[in-house]
């Protein structure tokens, strides 16, 4: 039986985006007759340490290292702790002879594991990029010094150097890692995954979070649920907003926290848009509710960032039967996926009317949004569904087990 390792950044007990995609695969890499040894952080112990999915799993070892808790905006300090962090993983890993290959979680300290690995423990390395470094930053205007994010790129290079298996979750991704001079013969694409096992369509009047927030079921929601940070776009839903503002039976619902949801409250406030209705991040287990509390999703998204990082709500919405109309760079397949399948509207976020006049199209023709969201769901299962991507995966880690 082969053993796998398992470096995370984030443990299970802070709310992540990649929380469920972890927690699947690792549950059905146990199902498929392997080991997992799985080291993780423990920082905001708002959920517990393991899911329940993975709760008495025989053929699952934990280690958990405790972390501080460092304010996003303290970006030298971060990098110091996640490194300080990389190390403390080595101290568990290090004695580990048993290990057959290592999955390796994408972070901007990445470039530390990868190298310790690659030195002391001398197995495969799979490294998982769900957000590239520095690109996003660089795109997002959160690191502007030029040598700085030179540096970083250099560092990034060495890490796709001394990774055996790159795996990225879009096309664009893989553009991207490529033009960076990597082979394309490691570079494999798997896209974020919803778990067909538990995400589906919630009816509006068995919904936990319409009764939660009493919510009218004659109005039209445009909804955003997720990570409100730096690659969020959150001038354009302003923007937006006050362009619709007429209309007042279109709310806006903007659902989770990130770095930039103070600032979006705020300018929000400053231009009165009573329109915009935040509310809290929702637990893991609500969200199909969440999802399925929308009349259309907004997925906006900064210049420049798609393909240095892709929502993973997609497939989830789609899961949900839900509508999408992404704001994002119309020379990207991400855009063409959209509009060529017709699960949903992609309109270039250079451009606010057109996603003014993409909600309004959704909004006047019930038909044509029920069609879209129809479509999304057949696409989704085909697509982004667990059941098809944690097969890859497992090929994958196969594979490379194989020619150790």
């Amino acid at each position: 039986m082969k053993n796998i390792l398992f470096i995370c950044t984030e443990g299970f007990d802070t709310p992540g985006p990649s929380n469920h995609l972890i927690s699947s695969l690792i549950e059905d890499l146990l199902e498929n007759n392997f080991e997992v040894t799985l080291i993780q952080s423990r920082r905001k112990r708002l959920n517990d340490d393991i899911p329940d999915n993975l709760k008495n799993q025989q053929k699952l070892h934990v280690e958990t290292v405790d972390r501080k808790i460092v304010p996003k905006s303290a970006f030298v300090r971060r990098y110091i702790e996640e490194a300080f962090y990389a190390f403390r993983c080595f101290n568990k890993w290090r004695k580990m002879n048993f290990i057959d290959a290592v999955f390796v979680q994408s972070c901007p300290t990445v470039i530390f594991s990868i190298v310790l690995l690659k030195i002391f423990m001398k197995r495969p390395i799979l490294y998982s990029v769900q957000d590239m470094w520095p690109g996003s930053a660089v795109n997002s205007g959160v690191l502007k010094n030029k040598l700085v994010a030179n540096f970083f790129y250099i560092l990034q290079k060495i890490a796709y150097n001394f990774s055996d298996i790159i795996t990225v979750i879009s096309e664009d991704m893989k553009t991207k890692v490529l033009e960076q001079g990597v082979s394309e013969e490691k570079v494999y694409t798997i896209v974020n995954w919803f778990d067909d096992r538990t995400v589906h369509e919630v009816p509006w009047g068995e919904n936990r979070f319409v009764k939660k927030y009493n919510l009218d079921k004659d109005k039209f929601y445009v909804q955003y649920a997720g990570t409100m940070g730096y690659v969020f776009d959150y001038k354009m839903v302003l923007n937006v907003a006050e362009k619709l503002r007429s209309y007042k039976d279109i709310e806006f619902h903007m659902i989770g926290q990130g770095s930039q949801k103070d600032s979006f409250i705020n300018d929000a406030k400053i231009q009165g848009l009573d329109n915009i209705k935040f509310f809290p991040l929702e637990p893991q287990h609500m969200v199909s509710d969440v999802y399925s509390a929308c009349s259309v999703c907004l997925i906006p998204l900064k210049r420049g960032i798609i393909g240095n990082s892709v929502p993973s709500k997609a497939g989830l919405l789609m899961a949900c039967n839900r509508a999408i109309i992404n704001s994002v760079d119309d020379d990207s397949d991400y855009y063409r996926m959209f509009n060529e399948n017709k699960i949903g509207i992609s309109v270039s976020n250079k451009n606010p009317d057109a996603v003014v006049e993409a909600i309004l199209e959704l909004y006047n023709n019930k038909e044509r949004r029920e069609l879209y969201a129809k479509n999304g769901q057949k696409f989704g299962e085909s697509y982004y569904a667990r059941s098809v991507n944690t097969k890859k995966f497992i090929k994958v880690l196969r594979d490379m087990v194989k020619e150790k």
